[in-house]
């Protein structure tokens, strides 16, 4: 049946969608494990990545982010989670722009006055 047919094809493009959420997890842990300033990554089964900024201004990264357009979470008052934000993972143009935005969010706001 229709029914039955249609619901196949969205098992397919869900497995598709998981997969490239695995991909792309993978893919964002392996480039913020790279940058300097963050300290940790934590290993994640979820569809977000959770990880540790050095410098202390964590709250002002994410605030600066989110003003241009890029959201995540601030987990810096979750107990652990101190100097933590929570990204959730997107496609590839959207994790791509989430990390050259984190970069240079991070870098403007530490070499402040230097």
């Amino acid at each position: 049946s229709e029914v039955a047919i249609n619901a196949m094809n969205n098992i397919q493009t869900l497995q598709n969608n998981i997969n490239t959420i695995l991909e792309q997890r993978t893919v964002v842990a392996q480039k913020l494990d790279a940058l300097p300033f963050v300290t940790k990554v934590y290993p994640s089964d979820a569809n977000f990545l959770l990880f540790r900024l050095a410098g202390g201004t964590t709250q002002e990264t994410y605030k600066t982010m989110a003003d241009r357009g890029v959201v995540t979470r601030y987990r810096g008052s979750e107990m652990h989670c101190d100097g933590c934000l929570r990204v959730t993972i997107g496609t590839a143009q959207e994790n791509t722009a989430f990390l050259e935005l984190l970069q240079k969010t991070w870098e403007e706001i530490n070499n402040k006055g230097h």
